[in-house]
């Protein structure tokens, strides 16, 4: 049996994770084997593809499904917003590497073929996003808003290294095994979205630079909106964000011919 990957310390998840309790009940309940998610479904056409939503750390399902479903349905496109382990009214307890195969078995439960599911990853759920492409590589496509290149950069994980007993070396080690978002994204082909905020001081601008040019395949696009933040870039840029997501669902051949016009 293999050795706990550090990164799965109660030190780590304590800072990486802000689970809370469930706000409404889940219309879905996917097994991932240890434990069951409460994740929402919205449906518009039995035809159209999906977006599998992955949210934010201090997010919950719940609350991307009563504030986001019209975006998605009013785009012309079904939606199943995921949820985390430990989050909402799901079991288990939210780790980093340990919910890196949650997305396929959503998936797989979803019955729903990769070609005709877009993934879509907001801030930690960018993570979950790009694994899905590393396990998936036929999805229709993309969409990492507010996301992150480099875990590295993020919840001065070389201090909470040395809290445990762990080097610099035994945290680059880790993070190149579960989290090379550079290799993991060179091996999708398929089209990506970049959406980001200028100015987001959470997660700064540059990774979103780099994520777009990780990407492996031609079709993809980096939109740097003006307004914002980390938590407000689609209400502080509602016209740009949504003209550019649902360029890109029709352009992944996901949409229904229903879908309505712009942003109000």
């Amino acid at each position: 049996m293999s050795e706990p990957s550090p990164l799965d310390h109660p030190v780590v998840s304590e800072r990486a994770f802000h689970p809370r309790p469930q706000t409404a009940e889940p219309t879905r309940w996917i097994n991932v084997g240890p434990c069951e998610l409460g994740c929402f479904v919205q449906t518009v056409d039995p035809h159209a593809g999906w977006v599998l939503y992955f949210h934010g750390n201090g997010e919950l399902a719940a609350e991307c499904d009563r504030l986001l479903a019209d975006l998605f349905i009013d785009s012309g496109v079904n939606v199943c917003f995921a949820e985390y382990r430990g989050y909402g009214g799901s079991g288990g307890e939210p780790t980093l590497t340990g919910m890196l195969p949650d997305g396929e078995q959503i998936v797989r439960a979803m019955g729903v073929p990769a070609d005709r599911i877009v993934a879509f990853g907001r801030s930690l759920g960018s993570l979950y996003t790009i694994e899905l492409a590393r396990r998936l590589p036929d999805l229709a496509g993309l969409v990492l808003e507010s996301g992150i290149a480099e875990l590295a950069a993020l919840w001065r994980l070389e201090d909470r290294m040395r809290q445990i007993g762990r080097t610099p070396t035994d945290l680059a080690e880790a993070l190149s095994r579960d989290f090379d978002h550079e290799r993991k994204l060179a091996g999708y082909q398929g089209p990506v979205l970049v959406l980001h905020s200028e100015g987001d001081v959470l997660v700064e601008p540059w990774h979103a630079r780099k994520l777009h040019a990780w990407a492996g395949g031609s079709r993809k696009r980096l939109a740097l909106l003006p307004h914002g933040n980390h938590n407000s870039i689609l209400f502080a840029n509602a016209q740009a964000y949504v003209s550019e997501l649902r360029a890109f669902l029709t352009e992944c051949g996901v949409t229904t011919r229903s879908a309505t016009g712009g942003a109000d």
